[in-house]
């Protein structure tokens, strides 16, 4: 599958730093702070377009992946989210990025460059290698490798590692994988949690929800 991204550059003293953003806005997702959860409801189209970029995250080392989501309002009426509250970023946490740089930074990026990235959704964990991974690492893993959440600037950041990033791809992308019941009104959901061994601990879950 083709992306289109813009990679943004912007200095802040004495750090450059290059922020990718999709080309076309997903306006088909929300992202709100329903303490003590995360929740992120989306359509099929958007839960995709987010999953590519997730993975972008995952190999982009050096770069900021910034998905706009303020202001959307909800893919399905019957939520109880009136508009997107957040933004999100996806960023490595040993970048040594500070969130409380995200309002300066955003303010000073240019207008940024167009590029066209693959991706492959079969290059996702399949559930079986999530669940073994988690189980695994669910008490063992340090804390410096656990994806870290912070709200700066009406925008959710998160910071972790390749490995996180690659692992909780598979819970995006289950969203637009699902096949609803067309006679049915139901959705379909999913957790990332703190016990899980990629959020840190003493964060918040998000819950994922795709509306039929």
């Amino acid at each position: 599958m083709q992306l289109e991204i813009n990679v943004h550059r912007a200095r802040l003293e004495p750090d450059e730093y290059r922020v990718i953003r999709p080309v076309h806005p997903i306006t088909g997702a929300v992202l709100a702070d329903r303490n003590p959860w995360y929740t992120f409801e989306s359509t099929a189209a958007a839960a995709f377009q987010v999953t590519g970029l997730w993975l972008l995250a995952a190999r982009s080392r050096h770069s900021l992946v910034h998905i706009p989501l303020r202001g959307n309002q909800p893919p399905d009426p019957a939520s109880p989210t009136e508009c997107g509250e957040l933004d999100l970023v996806l960023g490595h946490s040993r970048s040594g990025f500070a969130p409380n740089r995200w309002k300066a930074l955003r303010r000073r990026l240019d207008r940024g460059q167009p590029q066209t990235v693959a991706w492959n959704p079969n290059d996702v964990l399949t559930w079986d290698e999530v669940h073994r991974e988690n189980a695994e690492w669910r008490w063992r893993r340090p804390a410096r490798d656990r994806l870290h959440e912070t709200v700066q600037a009406h925008t959710l950041i998160l910071l972790g590692t390749a490995d996180n990033f690659s692992h909780t791809a598979r819970y995006i992308l289950d969203l637009a994988l699902w096949q609803p019941d067309p006679d049915i009104l139901d959705y379909h959901s999913a957790t990332l949690h703190p016990s899980d061994g990629q959020l840190d601990q003493r964060g918040q879950g998000i819950y994922l929800i795709r509306w039929s």
